[in-house]
């Protein structure tokens, strides 16, 4: 306590340098805190739900390389996921669920309600009951479900919105997609599943794809369609090694049995953290955490150049101190003591800043970045705050303190000394500077890197024109359109209404839209090459609408577009880009051949398709990934009961048609709710979020490094101008001019800048290659940024040598030497 009531006098009695200290140390804890809510909630948080390290993520592989691809795990089918639960003897439990918006019957209109398709045994994978009510059972899996007819479990949430959370509401019957479902039970507060940014609000069982369409198989039949998310929870003592081996067994038996199908894939396992969360995602948070760490080391070197300084003139005290009998720990302990207090004084502003900060990173945080809901100052954080700040006081104290414990009493205790210091403490200070050149060094060619990929991003084309384009989503309920007819018939009324609209220049639908996150693959057989059954080649399929390629204008380079003539039962045509032209047929010309995708109105082989056109190439999964091969079949030959509409207008502002849109929706048939309404450029803006929140906060933390960096070369320059001032003036007196007390002082700072920029660019050459996948069109080595960062970083290190040369050389000799 005495040396805490000591360290508190010493500390207000310099209230510039307690002040200067604690800002900086504020600066690198405070971003340091926000930075780790974000971390902690996102990557490091522990799933809601019992034990949850034994939960994994269930899906399909390329069966040769059996390596999970960029974008995830490829989904399962339902037969396939049948035999899996039935073989296993790895999992506790396996279950399937696949998302889908169903409309919810109201007294004046319907409404969309964001569901979820399961397998029974969903709730019981994931350890988490009911809290009112009860779970599905196995029987409620099939057509037309159990006892109880078809069945729904609600979330918590829309329980509360919808219900008022009324326990009545158990046994009662509510209408989803014109279908009547009994309500069973309420799933606990706070219960999500998917975790991601829009919860879902009812889930039912796979009974509704049990149903047979007339001509046609169940979906839960199709083993070629491949549209569930599966997750598992091993059994315990089981490992994600043990369990992958024994499902790639299975999926290799299973390729065999089948040969005839699209049973052609391998099965991995991934731990359900790891699947929600992605590398690239982790690897970007990753990188940013290092990158506050960065930027605290930088704020503590040069809390410790602060407190070199302030020793060499608390030198005498020290003497003092020793002289009397304070022995060489009781010195480095009161020492340690003021800098803890320092450090905790900065951790207190730093959180009050990380709460500002956290607020602004949840504003910042991409839409797609999952839990970022869950981003918030809770106990783990502020124990890591807590962390941070004794580190901190002990990681920039000690070394001052050791060097301080280390005086010549003789020297510092004569009377003539004025504070002095000696080489070790010069050796150290410029360590320190040079510490913090290669680390701002290493920040702002990270930051560059990020910067020139996002920009070249945002300068990629998607292959279609975005401006003045508006989106919506229709699903239409498989009881009001159970055949292809029907679908046909509903777009042939929707679409010239919403053509007929004011403002609008042209409409149309597709199925998946670009860049959306949806996706169609399909196999194909081409006429003049078959090839054995389960060996064909895939693609990315789209179902699209007349004018389709003209309202998402997309070029046509040879052959003619869909029009009116392609009906369900005219001649069967697809429409190929100009990537699978070039993979498929290389040196042909694919006009007026045949090939047969493996999609059709029935579960049986799609009939042979005549290819009649050539379009440009279109970005669908991401603007960072290269074009791929695809197809294109026309609606009215292949319907879907979802599709999206796209419509293009003459307005700046495309959402300003919403409402003309949802009415001709309505007019048509009125129990059809509009959902996810976007402007185009929406999904473009989400595609770059990622890499824009990565660049922009890396940015910032560069910059504040080079900022501090700045002030610590400054602060170095300054200190050695005031301690070498008498050395100056007997230079001057001697002889020497301005200049050449400016090229003493400049060179002597840019001696140390040259060594940490060395230092750091080596630096940077290693840990740069971090970023691989996060870049884009520039390589981890690119040379311009190494060089114009090194120029930038030089320039501001120049500037903060020159204005304490510039002092230095305007001393007055006479007074310098009456000083001495």
């Amino acid at each position: 306590m005495n040396d805490l009531r000591y360290a508190l006098r010493q500390l207000f009695n310099e209230p510039r340098f307690t002040l200067v200290a604690v800002l900086a140390l504020a600066i690198g804890i405070g971003a340091n805190t926000a930075i780790f809510s974000v971390v902690n909630a996102v990557l490091l948080k522990p799933l809601p739900f019992p034990q949850p390290e034994q939960l994994v993520a269930v899906g399909v592989v390329n069966s040769r390389t059996n390596q999970v691809a960029p974008e995830g795990l490829g989904s399962l089918s339902y037969p396939d996921f049948f035999d899996l639960r039935s073989q296993n003897k790895s999992f506790a439990n396996v279950a399937v669920h696949h998302g889908k918006n169903f409309a919810l019957a109201g007294e004046s209109a319907a409404q969309s309600v964001r569901g979820q398709r399961v397998s029974a045994n969903f709730f019981d994978v994931l350890g988490v009951r009911p809290a009112v009510g009860r779970a599905f059972h196995r029987e409620e899996e099939k057509s037309g479900g159990g006892p109880n007819g078809l069945t729904v479990v609600l979330s918590h949430e829309f329980w509360q919105r919808q219900f008022k959370g009324e326990t009545s509401i158990l046994g009662t019957q509510m209408t989803l997609d014109r279908q009547p479902y009994t309500v069973i039970g309420v799933m606990p507060a706070g219960f999500q599943f998917p975790i991601e940014s829009d919860p879902s609000d009812i889930y039912v069982t796979c009974a509704i794809d049990a149903v047979s369409a007339p001509g046609d198989k169940p979906v839960t039949e199709q083993r070629g369609n491949h549209t569930l998310e599966g997750i598992a929870r091993l059994k315990p003592g089981v490992t994600v090694a043990e369990a992958t081996a024994e499902v790639r067994t299975i999926a290799a038996a299973l390729e065999k049995q089948y040969p005839d199908s699209n049973t052609k894939f391998g099965l991995a396992l991934v731990p359900l953290r790891e699947d929600l969360v992605g590398g690239d995602l982790s690897r970007g948070l990753y990188v940013l955490f290092g990158a506050v760490a960065c930027v605290l080391l930088i704020a503590s070197a040069n809390v410790a150049n602060l407190l070199l300084a302030r020793a060499t003139v608390r030198s005498k005290e020290i003497a003092l101190r020793s002289a009397l009998g304070a022995s060489r720990g009781r010195i480095i302990r009161q020492l340690l003591t003021e800098s803890i207090l320092l450090a905790g004084l900065g951790g207190l502003l730093g959180l009050l800043m990380a709460v500002w900060g956290t607020d602004l990173l949840i504003a910042l945080v991409p839409d797609n970045i999952p839990r970022s809901s869950e981003i918030r100052l809770d106990g783990a954080v502020l124990g890591f705050t807590l962390l941070v700040s004794l580190g901190t006081g002990i990681l920039f104290g000690l070394a001052p303190a050791l060097q301080m414990s280390h005086l010549d009493l003789r020297g510092a205790l004569n009377e003539s000394a004025r504070g002095t210091a000696g080489s070790g403490h010069h050796r150290l200070r410029n360590t320190l500077v040079i510490g913090e050149v290669a680390l701002a060094l290493v920040l702002l060619v990270g930051a560059g890197l990020l910067l020139q990929s996002f920009a070249r991003l945002s300068r990629v084309n998607p292959g279609v024109q975005p401006e003045r384009l508006l989106t919506a989503f229709i699903g239409l309920p498989d009881a009001a359109y159970p055949k292809p007819e029907n679908v046909v018939a509903f777009h042939n009324q929707l679409l010239p209404r919403l053509r007929a609209l004011p403002g609008v220049i042209s409409a149309s639908t597709v199925m998946p839209m670009p860049l959306s996150g949806s996706n169609i693959v399909t196999s194909f057989d081409i006429e003049e090459r078959p090839v054995p059954k389960g060996q064909e080649p895939d693609s990315p399929a789209r179902l699209a609408g007349d004018d389709y390629f003209q309202t998402m204008g997309i070029t046509l380079l040879r052959g003619r577009l869909f029009n009116a003539t392609d009906q369900l039962k005219s001649k069967q045509v697809i429409i190929i880009n100009e990537r699978f032209a070039e993979k498929f047929f290389p040196g042909e010309d694919p006009l007026g051949k045949r090939i047969q995708p493996g999609m059709s109105v029935t579960d049986d082989d799609g009939p042979m398709r005549e290819i009649i056109g050539i379009v440009s190439n279109v970005k669908h999964r991401s603007l960072r990934y290269d074009f791929t091969p695809e197809m294109y079949m026309p609606v009215s030959q292949l319907p879907m009961n979802a599709a999206y509409i796209v419509v293009r207008t003459t307005t700046s502002d495309p959402a300003m048609l919403t409402a003309a849109v949802r009415e001709a929706v309505a007019h048509v048939d009125a129990g059809i709710p509009l959902t996810r309404v976007h402007v185009f450029e929406d999904y473009l803006s989400k595609s770059l979020g990622r890499p824009r929140f990565n660049a922009l906060l890396l940015s910032i933390f560069a910059c504040v490094a080079l900022v501090l960096t700045a002030i610590g070369i400054y602060g170095v320059m300054a200190y050695s101008v005031a301690q070498r001032r008498q050395e100056i003036g007997i230079r001057m007196a001697l002889g020497a001019q301005k200049g050449d007390v400016l090229r003493l002082v400049v060179g002597g700072g840019m001696k140390l800048t040259a060594l940490g920029v060395i230092i750091g660019v080596s630096a940077a050459l290693a840990l740069t290659r971090l970023l691989g996948n996060l870049l884009f069109g520039v390589t981890p080595f690119d040379g311009p940024t190494l060089g114009g960062v090194a120029f930038v970083l030089a320039g501001i290190a120049l500037l903060a040598c020159w204005l304490p040369a510039r002092r230095a050389a305007g001393v007055n000799p006479l007074i310098a030497l009456r000083e001495g």
